[in-house]
């Protein structure tokens, strides 16, 4: 069995505004970025596949901002509404750095352990995101399970 643990160093950026320019009113921009890590395992030497578990991406690092206002509106109304001023900013992230995949039903032989990241990005309004990743350490332990109460070959 190999626990394969890909670490990194992750950057996320996202911008977004609001604001009035004549006519035009933007109230709510928002932005997402994100990087997901994936992990395969491929035998080099003619074995059959691995099982790795997890099997799909990890989303190492996430963050959505938002921020919404109703303030030019009613400033271009003369605040003139009984309904109040707002400024609305909501921020969520997530975040994992490091993360353990285990590849099992290996047999003896060569095998490639390559890693990817991909970038999961979107933006609404006045919003621009951004990702960049590195430096990465990648981690390969090799490990034997031992079961009690029975023979165990190396």
């Amino acid at each position: 069995m190999f626990v394969v643990r890909p670490s990194a160093v992750i950057g996320l950026l996202t911008d977004v505004s609001i604001g009035s320019k004549n006519s035009t009113i933007i109230g709510t921009s928002s932005a997402l970025a994100g990087v997901d890590v994936s992990v395969k395992v491929s035998p080099a030497s003619g074995q059959h596949n691995p099982t790795l578990t997890p099997a799909y991406p990890v989303t190492y690092d996430s963050r959505f901002i938002q921020i919404s206002s109703n303030l030019f509106s009613v400033l271009g109304s003369l605040c003139t509404t009984t309904t109040g001023c707002y400024i609305s900013f909501n921020e969520s992230t997530v975040s994992a750095h490091s993360f353990d995949w285990i590849a099992s039903n290996l047999s003896s032989g060569q095998y490639n352990v390559t890693v990817n990241w991909t970038s999961s990005l979107g933006d609404f309004g006045v919003a621009n995101s951004m990702t960049c990743v590195g430096p990465v350490n990648l981690t390969v332990q090799q490990n034997k399970v031992f079961q009690f109460n029975t023979v165990n070959s190396f």
